[in-house]
């Protein structure tokens, strides 16, 4: 066997080489193990974080109460997702008979553009107001004693023609609770939209709520909500008035009770809602219970068009047109006697697509007293029995949380035991920008 020997000179350069090669492997050899360490410390790191949130998958947020998470987006702390919504709303509105929002006022009350129609200047007035933006705050809890806990509060600055601030200098008004409920395990608490109005039939105008009939009103309550055949059913327990205006007799006995049953498929959403009411006067002695009874519907039509409609009667009162009537004769009550006003009132409107962007609305509202008068009592109702209003617009939303409108609003009221009447028109520009 022939063994190869290299030269000595030879050899010593490779083992030279080899010798220096080992404190570098050696190091290698160590930073690969520093890294595996590191690696293992990252992930026993990961397993103790995911073993506390008891999960291995990124948090989602719920989407069950699209209301008070908006679109989904909120800020999960623990188990509370915290949603923060509302909108600014800038307005513009030039009114008839010389009525163009005094101070500001966007609240317009239907008694105001009678004031206005009968008393009024023949020229046109403009008023601007920034005072319908509104802030809210919802959040829901996961997991409360085995049920959801869903909280929401909501401000606006609409107070009253008289309440503090003014256009002389600064705007300034100062905020006003709109609504502020909890609901967990179908109760609700707290104060929102009485169970006796059905928003889904609402007519979507800009200047919100002032129509001859409709019922709209907000007031502290306690409801329990149920599933019910083809629907849901809510009965409620409300707070008890039969003040007028600015005046709160604050004197009843007992709270409103308020049933609504609704009904919701691919044919629409149908309700029908009735309150009971204790009316009652300490001054006159006299007492008196009473109701109404409400239907609405929200008709799917052609495309994404709907119809929509309300029809009430009954002992109405502050119920209904932002307190047209009140809730009792009030010459009868200075002669001791508790009499309930029973009106009537009926909403028609239509809602058009003329493309994704762009919406029309026509919407046609009608109140009126149940018993003819002959003349008009001191002090209960004014100089008309009658009220009826018409709003147009056109609305414009390039995006769902921008939305710019011009509206036109006819108003005629009747004058009692005559064929009279007096007119108010109004136009009114608005911007809508949400958050």
């Amino acid at each position: 066997m022939t063994t190869t020997r290299l030269p000595l000179s030879n050899r010593r350069p490779a083992a030279l080489a080899a010798l220096a090669a080992l404190p570098v492997l050696w190091m290698g050899a160590q930073t690969a193990s520093a890294q595996d360490a590191e690696l293992q410390e990252l992930r026993d790191r990961i397993e103790m974080l995911e073993s506390r949130l008891g999960t291995g998958t990124a948090l989602e947020l719920q989407t069950e109460n699209d209301y008070l998470l908006r679109d989904g987006r909120g800020i999960r702390i623990g188990d509370t997702t915290v949603t923060i919504g509302g909108f600014i709303k800038a307005d513009v509105l030039a009114g008839s008979n010389g009525n163009g929002w005094k101070n500001g006022y966007s609240v317009g009350l239907p008694r105001t553009f009678a004031t206005a129609a009968r008393d009024g200047e023949s020229d046109w007035k403009t008023g601007f107001s920034a005072r319908e933006s509104r802030f809210s705050i919802g959040t829901k809890t996961l997991d409360v004693v085995g049920h959801d806990l869903n909280t929401y509060l909501e401000m606006d600055f609409n107070q009253g023609a008289n309440a503090d601030g003014n256009e002389v200098v600064s705007n300034s008004y100062a905020p006003r609770l709109r609504q502020a409920y909890g609901a967990w395990n179908d109760w609700l608490f707290g104060q929102t939209y009485t169970t006796f109005t059905d928003l889904a039939a609402m007519p979507e105008i800009l200047d919100q709520g002032k129509q001859a009939a409709f019922i709209f009103l907000r007031q502290p309550m306690i409801r329990y909500t149920m599933a019910a055949p083809g629907g849901k059913l809510m009965l409620a327990l409300e707070n008890p008035e039969d003040g007028f205006g600015t005046t709160s007799y604050d004197d009843q006995s007992y709270p409103d009770l308020v049933a609504r049953y609704q009904v919701r498929s691919d044919l629409g959403i149908y309700s029908v809602a009735g309150v009971v009411r204790h009316l009652e006067d300490d001054a006159a002695d006299d007492t008196v219970t009473t109701g109404a009874v409400s239907v609405s519907a929200r008709i799917p039509t052609i495309g994404k068009d709907d119809l929509r409609l309300q029809y009430s009667y009954g002992a109405l009162g502050r119920y209904m047109g932002l307190f047209t009537y009140p809730d009792v004769d009030l010459a009868a009550q200075a002669g001791g006697q508790v009499e309930p006003l029973k009106t009537f009132g009926a909403t028609a409107a239509y809602r058009h697509f003329w493309s994704p962007n762009w919406r029309s609305n026509l919407s046609v509202s009608h109140a009126e007293l149940a018993d003819d008068l002959t003349a008009s009592p001191a002090g209960t109702l004014s100089y008309f029995d009658a009220s009826t209003s018409v709003h147009a617009n056109l609305l414009w939303s390039a995006h769902p949380k921008l939305t710019l409108g011009l509206e036109y609003a006819y108003w005629n009221f009747g004058e009692i035991a005559s064929s009279g009447s007096k007119k108010y028109e109004q136009v009114m520009a608005s911007a809508k920008l949400s958050f």
